[in-house]
Order: C-alpha cells, then structure tokens, then sequence
C-alpha cells in the first residue's frame, strides 16, 4: 500500500516573479547612499498583519523628497505620490509639505519626518499590490552581503504527522541606529523540503516569500505561535511554518531549509529524524535524531 505524502505550505510568489523594476533613489538625502533600515517588507506585526514597506532610519524633522513624479494624496500620517499607470510610492510617518493633489516631480521635497517615529515608512504599490522595495532593480543604491541565520529547527510528531517549524532572520547589512541597533529582517525567501536517504520525499517548498505582500489572512499560515516583531532594545523573533500536516511512511528523514535575502545570499539548516510504527499498538511514533 502506498501513502501519498501531502504537505502545507504557504503558496506565495517566488522570489524571481516579475520585479516591475524601475530604479529610483533613497527619500532621504543623500540620494544616492544606502541608509540602514530597521523594518523588513513582510515583517511580522502586531494584529496578525504583515509589513507593507520598510522603515527607513530617519531623526525627527529629516526631509523626506519623492522618489518619483506624480500626484500627491495627503492622508493622516502619510504622503502618497501616485503616477498615471497606477504606481504608487507611500512615505508614512510624514508630516506633509505640499498641497493636496498637487503635482511634484522626482526629488522634490514633500514633507518631514514627524517626532516620536525616528523613522519614514517607504512602500511602493505596483497599481495591483505593494512590492518590496529592496528587489533587485527597485531602490539603489542597495547592497547585501550578511547571509540569513536559520534554526532551530522544531520537528513534532502529533499521531503520525509531522509538523515542523523554523527560526529564521536576515541581519540588516547596516546596523540601524539607538535602541534598534539590534533590529533584524524578515529574510526574503524561506524553504524547506524533507529526503529519505538523499531522495526527495516532499520537494522544495516556500515557506515565505516577501516577492508580494501576503493579505492578513496568511499570517497563521507563514508566521508560528512565538513570532513577534522587533521592538526597541528587542530583537524580532520569526518563526515560519514548513509544514502542519505531512504524513510519512517509516524511515529516516532530514528535513532541509534554505533562507535567502534579496540578493541570493542564504543560509541553510538541516533536521534528521526517524519516523517508526508501533507495531502493537499499530500507531506511528517519531524520534529525533
């Protein structure tokens, strides 16, 4: 008899989808220098919700300039500049410095950084979702090279299914400022698949991908119990489902997982354990090895 090997995962883009690359700068000066981000896209949030840009380290009263031209809608806490074809880019925490529905061209300054946020959130809307501004081809200069830490990695047994969980971060390439200085990211992509001696049991499966922004209703889906976001002096804690139900047949597994950031850089981790039939009591038992 042969048991069909099912599996969960979060079904999301991948990280290759079309990046509707059209370069621009930074919305803070200078333009064309890096500056350190504390806040990832998809990052975790509190309410179950996902990041929708990134936070842009900036002090109270900073310039912030489009990084693009179009219409201005003024909202609350926030800037929009909107192009014909639908593109957007948000820059939140802002105190407004042009009128509303006014056209402003690239660089040109439409507001400040109000007091208390020490940040300006950056997100850009693609006409259909937002994006992530740290794709390959969107906001420059950006440059990566810290690899993505991965584990723990947690395996259970409940009645025969395993389920398995990781822990995964991306280290920012530059540290933010204060109290965030120990503010780690979302990584980019994570991955996971189990082998049986070498052979692929369950093929690479995406656990996350911050290619598009996940609707509130993948939260429990993506992120596991224990996920928290960075909070100042605190650094977050990302706990990604691999899978909630896989049904093995006896024998000695590895589950594997790979965790990328935007510019392919990616660490890996690796679980072995055994999955064992209770003959009397006819009931599959676990073990880690």
């Amino acid at each position: 008899m042969v048991r069909v090997v099912a599996f969960v995962a979060a079904g999301v883009a991948a990280l290759s989808a079309p990046a509707f690359a059209r370069a621009y700068g930074w919305p803070i000066k200078p333009f064309h220098r890096q500056h350190a981000i504390r806040g990832a896209f998809d990052d975790p949030r509190q309410g179950g919700t996902f990041h929708f840009g990134v936070d842009i380290s900036a002090s109270f009263g900073t310039p912030v300039y489009a990084v693009a031209s179009g219409t201005v809608f003024r909202y609350s806490d926030a800037v929009a500049v909107r192009q014909s074809d639908g593109r957007e880019f948000s820059y939140w925490h802002v105190r407004a410095t042009v009128k509303e529905h006014s056209y402003v061209t690239k660089g040109r300054q439409i507001g400040v950084v109000r007091f208390g946020f020490g940040h300006v959130h950056f997100a850009e809307f693609n006409g259909r979702t937002y994006v992530n501004p740290l794709r390959p081809g969107a906001l420059t200069p950006f440059a990566d090279h810290t690899v993505p830490v991965v584990g723990p990695i947690d395996v259970v047994d409940s009645d025969g299914i395993v389920k398995a969980t990781v822990e995964a971060y991306d280290p920012p390439p530059m540290l933010p400022p204060g109290l965030w200085n120990d503010a780690v990211w979302t990584p980019a992509l994570v991955r996971w698949r189990i082998v049986e001696d070498g052979r692929p049991v369950v093929p690479w499966t995406v656990a996350e991908s911050a290619a598009t922004y996940h609707p509130r209703r993948d939260y429990a889906k993506v992120f596991a119990p224990g996920t928290h976001q960075n909070f100042p002096g605190i650094p977050g804690r990302y706990i990604f489902w691999l899978t909630s139900g896989t049904g093995l047949l006896d024998g000695h597994y590895v589950i594997e997982v790979r965790a990328s950031d935007t510019r392919g850089n990616t660490g890996t981790a690796s679980y072995p354990f055994d999955v064992l039939t209770d003959q009397s009591l006819n009931t599959m038992k676990f073990a880690s090895r």
